[in-house]
């Protein structure tokens, strides 16, 4: 019994340090064939730390001293990984007199019952701009716009390049917007939704799950193009399902500052430290974080986002 108590200790931090190495392939960005792989690995440094600590103190248990010493360095890399990720914002007391503009950002995982308790989350919240990812399938604009009453206009496209049919919809509903504009992407389902309200430049996107090679192109495609044309020196906002967690390489390509600190948190398919953090609100150019929560749950898989900015006094009003 002690020998099999031993070799599954052994094989656990095995496999936690050769995953452990394996991701920094994303992060040294080699894209050969093997690249999706390494990117799979890239999001699983706070896991990989539990496991690490977890695997170490079997192997003191058992005396185990050399594998004992590979867990816990391993543990010491995640760890760095992990804690080292510091690209966030915790919310600021909003300057005296300052305009502020809220946000909801959810994929509502092709479910009305989901859409429904969200579209009443976000009138709760007073929310001047709805972004939505995984909208029910036969979802129509009218149906859409009358759970958004105070929302003034918005889009829901259907249909992409060479009429293309989206299967995973996307929608951006917004009071008083100056504009809306989308952009789609050669045989995807994706589509990067941009508005222009109350001088802010708001994009919205969510890419494929990287889970084969041609997912993996197209997630990194649409995260890509959100930076593309961008002043980041304006104020601006990027909300979606990334499918990308902060310590994967193609994350840092979208510009901005994360709403909110993602190492303890979880939005998919758990809240809380078990999760992922794959659904994000970036900004910069200016603005104020005064308020973010995820959640609470609203029935989907995903875990919905709220965030308040405080208006630089120079924007004017809308």
């Amino acid at each position: 019994m002690r020998d099999i108590f031993r070799i599954i200790i052994w094989a656990l931090t095995g496999l936690i340090v050769a995953v452990t190495l394996l991701a920094f392939g994303d992060r040294l960005a080699l894209a050969w064939r093997a690249g999706w792989v390494f990117d799979l690995l890239a999001h699983w440094p706070r896991h990989l730390l539990f496991a690490a600590l977890f695997a170490g103190g079997l192997a003191i248990w058992r005396r185990m001293r050399i594998t004992a010493a590979t867990a816990f360095g391993a543990a010491a890399i995640n760890a760095f990984l992990f804690m080292g990720f510091s690209n966030f914002a915790t919310p600021q007391p909003a300057p005296p007199g300052a305009r502020e503009i809220r946000i909801v950002s959810a994929n509502v995982h092709r479910s009305m019952d989901v859409l429904e308790n969200l579209a009443a989350a976000a009138r709760a919240y007073n929310a001047d701009i709805v972004s939505l990812y995984e909208v029910p399938r036969y979802l129509t604009y009218d149906q859409l716009a009358a759970l958004f009453p105070q929302l003034t206009d918005g889009t829901l496209p259907s249909v992409g390049v060479n009429d293309y049919k989206l299967m995973h919809r996307s929608a951006v509903m917004a009071r008083n917007p100056d504009s809306i504009d989308e952009t789609f992407f050669e045989g995807s389902n994706g589509v990067v939704i941009r508005a222009r309200i109350a001088g802010i430049a708001f994009t919205a996107t969510h890419p494929p799950s990287p889970g084969t090679p041609t997912d993996r192109f197209d997630r990194d495609r649409q995260l890509t193009h959100v930076g593309a044309g961008l002043d980041t020196t304006q104020p601006f906002i990027t909300a979606g399902d990334f499918n990308s967690t902060p310590w994967s390489r193609i994350y840092g390509t979208v510009p901005g500052t994360r709403a909110g600190d993602p190492r303890f948190e979880g939005t998919f398919p758990l809240g809380g430290p078990l999760g992922l953090p794959i659904d994000h609100i970036r900004f910069g150019g200016g603005l104020i974080l005064t308020d973010y929560r995820a959640g609470p749950g609203t029935g989907s898989d995903h875990l919905p986002l709220f965030a308040t900015f405080a208006l630089p006094p120079t924007l004017p009003e809308n």
